[in-house]
């Protein structure tokens, strides 16, 4: 074990270097970064111990329920788990940049397989593992567990963090022998997202609320049967499950459930070796095949981005041409568009799935248009987290190839212009379809669909000017995808800049909002002052998202250009 814990060793030792080299304001990313975690852990356990409190205080239902949540969130963890592990599992046994170098050390296939697996499980659990750990925690509190409860939820999550793991190299070693590593890992991406788009859509027709509510039920078996529904004994979840809620109500502990996890773990990775080993090197000699570019080949691609780019100047098209090509390239990239198609679909349903109809009589169009209002928040929310995917890491995505571009004969505010305008019309076509679908699902007037679609024109620009920008003062060119920069500390710090314009919009448009609805429901007439005051309103977001598209574009230009000549 000492050569595994050497590898493991390094990979520290690497996290602890880029703190060490860090300037002072990656420094202060970081600190604000764990700070925000810090802040969303302890929203995320008082959100589940009021909920964990309400659902107990339930009569006569609540310690169903309650246990009924657990078996489901264990469940959920688990399968996620099975499918992260697949996913990254590709990438640290196959795709990994320093495989040539571990490959060459003199390690046997144990020491490589048990520290890549370690490896693999640090990866794609720690932030289930570290986000769960809050819902166990209220548990205890809830039910005044004993330590012993506390010590249990260890081992088990140990046990059901490993067990999917092996499974998930097991899968990925399989699955490489048969198909290119880098393809499988793309397919796989994709339909996480397809499916995880799926199961919420599920779980908001399935309507879990009504748990809580056993009126909801046409019988009172009928509830019952919904809560009891039998788990199989012969799986993970189910285990631990039962070796948790024993310890939660002080029952007899159930040694065969704890014995089962435990040599699961234990047998599952030997078996995960023993096959990891048999197919290891087929699957190595697969990875290295070379991915078919058809669509960037395509050959109406080329004159239908000489027509768009057009107006630009040769540098700007160079890079507009080579942006997009690059990410039609890339099946990991352009596949993100089934990510925001899923989100527009989540967001959606959840916008159909609000109460609109607490309030009737006379009221009940001003409160649709108020919730229509109030769904703007969640429409620039959407289009931030979208934005940060995309384009703020537009110019992290140049790689270690930047040196072409800061050799180029072009100043660096038109190279981030050309970087910004290819996200401009996802953003706005995703905008515009978000607010305009959301204001006609809750059936708005005209004046709040008008405003919900200016605000979208408006933070379009606003947030991919300042996410261009801020990916240009905090570059990561040495990152392995794209995903893994949105979600640093500076895509946190992007986010939190972000969300203020947002709520800052939404601040300034409520006041001529205020002064339409309170009309409409006194039955005036606007008077001249009124429109004064409504048009100036405008004019300020106007300003405002003006300035937010053009004044990081220049500090990023001039932070990217003086930070390369610095390097260099």
């Amino acid at each position: 074990m000492n050569e595994v814990v050497l590898i493991l060793g390094l990979r520290i030792q690497g996290l602890r270097n880029r703190w060490r080299r860090a300037d002072r304001g990656a420094r202060v990313l970081m600190v604000a970064f764990g700070v925000l975690s810090l802040l969303f852990w302890v929203g995320l356990f008082a959100l589940f111990l009021g909920l964990l409190t309400s659902f107990y205080e339930v009569e006569v239902f609540g310690p169903i329920i309650t246990r009924k949540l657990l078996e489901l969130f264990l469940i959920g963890m688990f399968g996620l788990l099975c499918f992260s592990n697949t996913v990254t599992a590709l990438s640290t046994f196959f795709l990994s940049d320093d495989l040539e170098l571990l490959l060459s050390l003199p390690l046997s296939r144990a020491q490589f397989y048990f520290a890549r697996l370690l490896d693999t499980i640090g990866q794609s659990s720690w932030m289930i593992l570290v986000f769960g750990m809050p819902l166990f925690l209220s548990y205890g509190i809830v039910y005044g567990a004993s330590p012993m409860y506390y010590g249990l939820v260890v081992a088990v999550l140990a046990a059901l963090t490993v067990i999917p793991a092996t499974i998930g190299v097991a899968l990925a070693s399989v699955l490489v022998t048969a198909f290119p590593a880098r393809r499988m890992r793309e397919v796989l991406v994709l339909a996480g997202i397809l499916s995880l788009a799926f199961l919420f859509v599920m779980f908001r027709l399935v309507r879990p609320e009504r748990l809580a509510d056993a009126s909801s039920f046409d019988s009172l078996a009928a509830y019952v049967a919904a809560l009891q529904a039998p788990i199989p004994m012969l799986f993970p979840p189910r285990w631990g499950s039962d070796v948790l809620q024993c310890a939660l109500e002080g029952r007899p502990m159930p040694w065969l459930a704890f014995a089962l996890l435990m040599v699961g773990a234990v047998a599952a990775s030997g078996v995960g070796r023993w096959l990891t080993g048999r197919l290891y090197d087929l699957g190595r000699a697969r990875s290295q095949e070379a991915r078919v570019a058809r669509m960037a080949r395509a050959g109406w691609l080329e004159p239908l981005l000489h027509t768009i780019a057009s107006r630009m100047n040769p540098a700007q098209r160079a890079v507009l041409i080579k942006d997009v090509k690059t990410f039609f390239r890339d099946p990991g990239q352009w596949s993100q568009l089934f990510l925001v198609g899923s989100i527009v679909v989540i967001s959606l349903v959840s916008v159909a799935a609000l109460p609109v109809d607490v309030v009737r009589g006379p009221w009940v169009g001003t409160f649709r248009n108020v919730l229509a209002f109030l769904v703007l928040g969640l429409v620039g929310f959407v289009m931030a987290a979208v934005a940060a995917r995309f384009q703020f890491t537009a110019v992290s995505t140049e790689g270690r190839g930047f040196w072409l571009v800061r050799s180029s004969p072009m100043t660096a505010e038109s190279y981030l212009w050309a970087k910004m305008w290819p996200g401009i019309v996802p953003m706005l076509v995703m905008g515009e379809t978000l607010a305009l679908a959301s204001t006609a699902i809750l059936r708005a007037g005209p004046f709040l669909t008008i405003v919900a679609a200016g605000m979208a024109l408006a933070l379009s620009f606003g947030i991919a000017g300042i996410a261009v920008g801020m990916g240009a003062m905090y570059p990561d060119f040495k990152a392995d995808s794209a995903a893994r920069v949105a979600s640093g500390p500076a895509g946190v710090f992007f986010m939190v800049v972000a969300l203020s314009l947002v709520f800052l919009v939404i601040a300034i448009e409520a006041i001529p909002v205020y002064i339409v609805l309170r009309a409409e429901v006194n039955e005036m007439v606007l008077t001249a002052g009124q429109w004064v005051g409504i048009i100036i309103a405008q004019l300020i977001i106007i300003g405002i998202c003006t300035f937010a598209t053009v004044y990081p574009l220049r500090v990023g230009a001039a932070k990217l250009w003086d930070r390369e000549l610095s390097n260099g």
